[in-house]
């Protein structure tokens, strides 16, 4: 027996949901019905509006199907359906502050949910997805923040948009838990200022994360992986930027683990950078720290390029055969990055197919690189700094229990001993 499930539609005399909010009083809570409702609606006043089962919005015009003007606006689980005919309306805008979206799911061909010098918000378990058969170029972002500043979005799901989560000129902002896929980029930062991007994860994207002209941005514990759609895909890319901190992300199977472009003064650590075709390259950038991360298993380890006063030592490079005399657990032979390869294969793509063949191997020897687009680190580990922490903390774990074990043990023969006394 198969059970037919129909949509519930609103009855044409029920009251929509505009009216609804027209009546209610600040402060009130609005419960949707189950069903499907077309229309837009514009909250003006602080209310907490909540679907009961399935609520759906639905409308096919060029305007955004929730508007929010006041503050202190609650909505949970909703369902949003969302085409523009020209493509330049979000399913949500928001133009207030101190307001609260949770289990929000959205489909659009346009955009997602956007923030419009709105701060003090909330958007929380939020699931975006834009249209997969248009191309990239022509897709709008999934959140769109612009001057809008103190905001969290965590928890969201986002795919098949240009942008996953784009920000320009916002400040203190804070993404996290976050997962973005089949897009553009997955964080895309303009002209930011101490935003935090922490525990996102970015992957089978065009790229991972862009930051460019920001400033004091934290970027940590994110996984970025797979990105590599096209020989410009990166994991990470710090353009125009300055007081950036990278740390604790693993960075792994991507065209380009992390590009550093014209930035400066930002520290580089303890990150995981793997499998990608080139670790990490430097062009024109100035006074970075580049220290304790693991480079393992790329294709070209990186390159350096007109750069200078970069501070690159004490990583991990998973191809250096070191000395340690000194017994510090660092090399005492430096490690020089060749860029021949990268430089080669970047004027001609074919040669890849070569990668360590005899041929190669010979020229290059053969070719003399600049200095300058060589990338030295004068004291390598010989241990994976990575690896050494996960292994410090598993045997840590395993002396606590052991200790814990022990003295359970000690207590037992004691309370034993005293028993047996007791009946002599």
């Amino acid at each position: 027996m198969f059970l037919l499930l129909l949509p519930i539609y609103v009855k044409a005399d029920s009251p929509s949901i505009q009216q609804q909010i027209d009546k209610a009083k600040p402060g009130d809570t609005l419960e949707l019905q189950e069903g499907k409702y077309k229309e837009n609606i514009i909250i003006n006043k602080p209310i907490h509006l909540v679907g009961l089962k399935s609520v759906t919005l639905t409308q096919e015009k060029s305007s955004p199907v929730i508007t929010i003007q006041s503050d202190d606006v609650t909505i949970e689980n909703v369902r949003i359906r969302h085409v523009d005919e020209s493509d330049e309306s979000p399913a949500i805008l928001v133009n207030s502050d101190h307001n609260s979206l949770q289990d929000i799911d959205v489909h659009t061909n346009s955009y997602g949910i956007q923030l419009d010098e709105a701060n003090h918000n909330q958007l929380s378990s939020v699931r975006i997805i834009g249209d997969e058969e248009a191309e990239i170029k022509n897709r709008k972002h999934g959140i769109d923040l612009w001057k809008s500043n103190n905001n969290k979005i965590n928890d969201t799901t986002i795919q098949h948009m240009q942008d996953g989560i784009y920000v320009e000129r916002g400040h203190t902002n804070n993404i996290y838990d976050n997962k973005i896929s089949k897009s553009r980029y997955g964080i895309h930062l303009m002209f930011t200022t101490n935003d935090e991007l922490t525990t996102n994860e970015s992957y089978n994207n065009v790229s991972g994360l862009y930051i460019m002209g920001a400033e004091g941005t934290m970027v940590k514990q994110n996984i970025l992986r797979n990105n590599q759609t096209n020989v410009q895909s990166l994991g990470l890319f710090l353009f125009d930027t300055t007081s950036a901190i990278v740390t604790e992300n693993k960075i792994v199977n991507n065209r380009t683990g992390i590009l550093i472009e014209n930035a400066n003064k930002s520290d580089i650590s303890l990150n995981q950078i793997q499998g990608n075709y080139t670790g990490v390259q430097i062009k024109e950038a100035e006074d970075n720290n580049i220290s304790y991360n693991t480079f393992v298993a790329n294709v070209a380890q990186g390159q350096a390029k007109d750069s200078i006063n970069n501070h690159t030592s004490e990583n991990y490079w998973g191809d250096h055969l070191g000395l340690d005399i000194t017994g510090d657990n660092k090399s005492d032979l430096a490690y020089r990055l060749n860029p021949f390869f990268v430089t080669i294969t970047d004027d001609y793509p074919p040669f890849q197919i070569l990668f360590q063949s005899p041929g190669m191997v010979f020229l290059e020897q053969l070719i003399s690189i600049p200095t300058q687009e060589q990338l030295v680190d004068a004291s390598p580990l010989m241990k994976d700094p990575l690896a050494v922490n996960k292994n410090a903390s598993v045997n840590s774990l395993s002396i606590l229990l052991f200790c814990s074990t022990l003295i359970i043990c000690s207590l037992l023969i004691i309370y034993l001993g005293v028993k047996k006394n007791e009946k002599i």
